[in-house]
């Protein structure tokens, strides 16, 4: 494959939910993995190299993310594919990514005015935009990995509850993105407290590094009614987005980590429906739909009379006997919450992003291009 393609640029691998994938080589041919459940391989052909996104849509399939790769060396994975996560928007396709290069440009441009403290938030905040929208991958890689090896069993059937060495590996990922999440969250507290909250109290020494300082040092006291403070307070209050991010966290760190129940976590099969085709294999890993409950009981000291109990709460989502929802969904949405929030708050920077440029003052010595060949050696 060459870099450039005419109007099909990169061959496309499109992540799916339940571990799926779209697969588009250069071309209009887009492919389904695995094969549907009538024995056939689906396909459809695009309209064009744009329209993949509607067209996928119009089938009924949402999109997690989609790796590009422009080179042989993306496709043979000697190098990693341009990941990027996806959400449906009428601004951007793709906010996780294009709001770290934001705060990254924000970081800059606090460098060059020699703003210590933005530079750090910033540049923090960049990076781990980057960690979370890697750690989706992460968790879509492992649904497909248990997916393949369950499906290469031959013995697929809707609705099956299942355990392989796979799905201690799938649940373990969805963990580590929940931590990940909850540090951009507290980075993205600090900033708020030091640059949006902080100025405003006239406190010239703010000590605010999470969203829980947040919300009790400045926004259950403030009585700001702008939009930002408002959507602010709803998420981190009862039943809020923010506080429900923090209870699977604080559910899967401390109240029944998945490193430790992996003897007990299910995988759970179902059909992802795909017109004509009858639809496509998936899994899915189910995760209690009211974490705070949990959290809320081992609080108290509910749970510790009876330690096994502080799993079972856990594992019936998989068994089916307590609301649940599916982990790589919602760590997809997630992260597009963050990725909205993050842009908001990035509005309010001192600081405008500025791109970094190079010029001949930057170089050490005379540019060289490095052709890179394919080989058969690995």
């Amino acid at each position: 494959m060459s870099q450039q393609q005419g109007d099909w640029p990169a061959a496309r691998f499109v992540h799916l939910p339940g571990g799926c994938r779209a697969i588009n080589n250069p071309g209009p041919e887009v492919d389904f993995l695995p094969v549907a459940l009538n024995g056939k391989h689906a396909h459809i052909n695009l309209r064009a190299y744009a329209t993949i996104y509607a067209d996928l849509e119009r089938l009924g399939l949402p999109i997690i993310g989609i790796d590009f790769c422009s080179h042989i060396l993306e496709v043979e994975e000697r190098i990693p594919p341009n990941w990027r996560v996806y959400h449906k928007s009428p601004i951007t396709a793709w906010p996780a990514t294009d709001v770290a290069t934001k705060w990254a440009r924000i970081g800059h441009g606090a460098h060059e005015r020699k703003n210590g403290r933005l530079w750090d938030l910033a540049s923090r905040i960049s990076h781990q935009m980057r960690v979370c929208s890697w750690r989706l991958r992460e968790i879509s890689e492992a649904y497909r990995k248990q997916l393949f090896a369950h499906v290469c069993d031959g013995e697929f059937r809707d609705g099956q509850r299942f355990e392989d060495g796979f799905t201690w590996l799938a649940y373990l990922s969805i963990q580590s993105f929940l931590v990940d999440a909850c540090v951009l969250r507290d980075y993205l507290a600090e900033f708020a407290a030091h640059f949006i909250y902080g100025p405003r109290a006239c406190s010239k020494k703010v000590s605010v590094t999470s969203m829980a300082g947040l919300k009790k040092v400045f926004l259950d006291k403030s009585g700001d009614s702008d939009v930002l403070s408002m959507s602010l307070r709803e998420a981190v209050g009862e039943g809020g987005w923010l506080q429900k991010l923090g209870n699977y966290r604080d559910l899967v760190v401390h109240s029944a980590p998945l490193a430790k129940a992996q003897h007990k976590l299910l995988a759970v099969t179902e059909v992802l429906k795909l017109g004509e085709s009858g639809g496509l294999p998936s899994v899915k890993c189910p995760i209690p739909d009211n974490p705070q409950v949990i959290s809320s009981a081992r609080a108290k000291g509910d749970y510790f009379e009876n330690f096994t109990i502080q799993f079972e709460t856990f594992i019936g989502a998989a068994a089916g006997s307590v609301q649940n929802r599916d982990g790589l969904i919602y760590a997809h949405e997630a992260l597009g919450r963050l990725a909205l929030l993050s842009a908001s708050l990035s509005d309010n920077s001192p600081v405008p992003p500025e791109m970094l440029v190079l010029n001949e003052s930057d170089l050490l010595g005379p540019v060289q291009i490095i052709h890179v060949q394919a080989t058969s050696k690995c």
